[in-house]
C-alpha cells in the first residue's frame, strides 16, 4: 500500500519539501479511507450518516477535514464497539492494545500484524532518524516487564500500547534489560493500591556501576516515574552518575495522576542531565496515544515533530471546525496507517496547537506540534498515565 511506500523512504521524508510530501501523504489517506469505508461496515454506517463517502468526497489534503472521525469513546471495551470497528477479521488480530482510564472502562484498539510492523518501522525511524540513536549497548526502562508470548500461542496479547511496543522494539535482550519497577509485596500494594513500585536498589547499583562503560544506553518510561525516582535518590545521597553523554532518555505522559506535582519540561530535562550526565539535546519527550500508531517524538531542540506520514487538524472546542495555524483546539490525528481498525481519523480530547507549519532549527521539515494539556473534565489515559496510576511514587 502506499502508506508502506512512505515508510520505506524513511526519515529522508523529515528533510523533503512538504508540498510534495503531502502529496504522497494524501494518497496514502485516500487509499486507507477507502479500505476502512469498504471493510468495516459500522464505519461505513457512520460515514454515510454524516454524507461521507472517500470515492467521492476525498479530493485533496483539504478534505483531510471532511473525513468522518472516531473518537475514544468509540472504542470502550465496555460503553464502546471496538470489535465492530475491526477491518480485518478478529482472528487476525494480534494486539489488543489497552489504554487506561479513571472511568475503569479502557480503550481497546485491535492491532494486526500490518499494523504492528507498520507502528514498528515508525518506531525505528524515530529512534535512528529523530533521536540519532542508532545503536545502543545498554537499557533501563521505567516499565514493567511485558509478559512474552508463547511460540505456539495464538491468541492475542491484550497490554497497554506504548509499554507493549516500547518492549516489543527494543533490541536488547530481555535478560539483559535493567527494570526500574518491581511488582509490590502483598503490604507494599496494600499500602499504595499500585502492583508496581520503582526499584530503587536495582537501579542504584546500576548507576553505580558505571553504565558509560558499558557504551550508549536508551532509558524510557514515564515522565514522572523517571523524575520521582532520580530526584529521591539525588535527595538520599546526594551523589551524580556518568550514563555517557549520548545516552538518550524518551518519556512522556503520567503526569495527570501526579496532580500538584508536575515540573516543567525544563526542570525535568534539568534533573536528567545533573543526575545522570546526559546531555540536553537527548532527553525527548514523546507524544502518542491508543488510537493511533507512531509517536510524535522531540527533535534535539525539543520540538513534537508531526511525521510525514500522519497529518493533525486542530479543532475548536464549541464548533469542531478547524483552527488557524497557532491556535489551541482539540487534537484530530490523519492516520493511514490503521489497518486492523477504522483508525483513519481519530478525534482526542487533548489540546493541541500547531508552533510552526515548518522552520524547525533542526531542519527537519513540516509541522511542529505543542501538547497543552487535557481538555476540561477529560480522564487520565494513555500509557504515561496508565502506569504512574499502576506504580506507587
Amino acid at each position: 500500500m502506499k502508506i508502506d511506500n512512505m515508510l520505506e523512504k524513511g526519515g529522508d521524508l523529515f528533510h523533503q519539501d512538504p508540498k510534495k510530501v503531502g502529496e504522497q501523504l494524501f494518497q496514502a489517506v485516500l487509499e486507507s479511507a477507502i479500505r476502512q469505508y469498504e471493510k468495516c461496515n459500522l464505519y461505513r454506517q457512520l460515514c454515510k450518516q454524516k454524507n461521507f463517502d472517500p470515492h467521492r468526497d476525498l479530493k485533496s489534503a483539504k478534505n483531510f477535514k471532511d473525513i468522518t472521525y472516531l473518537t475514544t469513546p468509540n472504542f470502550k471495551r465496555q460503553k464502546g464497539r471496538p470489535k465492530e470497528f475491526l477491518s480485518v477479521p478478529e482472528s487476525e488480530i494480534k494486539l489488543w492494545a489497552t489504554s487506561s482510564g479513571t472511568s475503569g472502562d479502557p480503550s481497546m484498539i485491535g492491532r494486526d500484524q500490518v499494523t504492528l510492523q507498520r507502528f514498528f518501522k515508525t518506531m525505528d525511524i524515530t529512534y535512528k532518524e529523530v533521536w540519532n540513536l542508532k545503536d545502543y549497548q545498554w537499557t533501563l526502562l521505567f516499565v514493567p516487564p511485558i509478559p512474552q508470548q508463547a511460540p505456539d500461542d495464538k491468541k492475542p496479547v491484550t497490554a497497554p500500547i506504548m509499554l507493549w511496543i516500547l518492549d516489543a522494539t527494543n533490541k536488547i535482550p530481555m535478560k539483559d534489560r535493567i527494570y526500574a519497577l518491581r511488582l509490590a509485596t502483598d503490604a507494599e500494594k496494600a499500602a499504595s493500591g499500585r502492583p508496581y513500585i520503582p526499584d530503587v536498589k536495582t537501579v542504584l547499583s546500576f548507576l553505580k556501576s558505571g553504565p558509560s562503560k558499558k557504551g550508549i544506553g536508551y532509558i524510557n518510561g514515564s515522565a514522572p516515574l523517571l523524575y520521582s525516582l532520580f530526584a529521591q535518590i539525588y535527595k538520599e545521597t546526594g551523589e551524580t552518575f556518568n550514563v555517557g553523554e549520548k545516552t538518550v532518555i524518551a518519556s512522556g505522559g503520567g503526569w495527570k495522576t501526579y496532580s500538584g506535582q508536575e515540573v516543567t519540561k525544563a526542570e525535568f530535562r534539568g534533573l536528567m542531565t545533573k543526575v545522570l550526565g546526559v546531555q540536553d539535546q537527548n532527553v525527548h519527550d514523546l507524544y502518542a496515544f491508543t488510537e493511533m500508531d507512531c509517536v510524535f517524538a522531540e527533535c534535539e531542540h525539543h520540538n513534537k515533530h508531526v511525521p510525514p506520514w500522519c497529518d493533525v487538524i486542530v479543532r475548536d472546542f464549541k464548533t469542531l471546525e478547524p483552527v488557524p495555524v497557532g491556535e489551541k483546539g482539540l487534537f484530530n490525528v490523519i492516520n493511514p496507517l490503521a489497518h486492523s481498525y477504522a483508525g483513519i481519523s481519530i478525534l482526542q480530547d487533548d489540546v493541541v496547537r500547531i508552533a510552526m507549519e515548518d522552520g524547525c532549527p533542526c531542519g527537519r521539515r513540516g509541522k511542529v506540534l505543542e501538547v497543552i494539556g487535557r481538555a476540561a473534565g477529560a480522564e487520565a489515559k494513555g500509557c504515561g498515565a496508565q502506569l504512574a496510576e499502576e506504580t506507587a511514587s
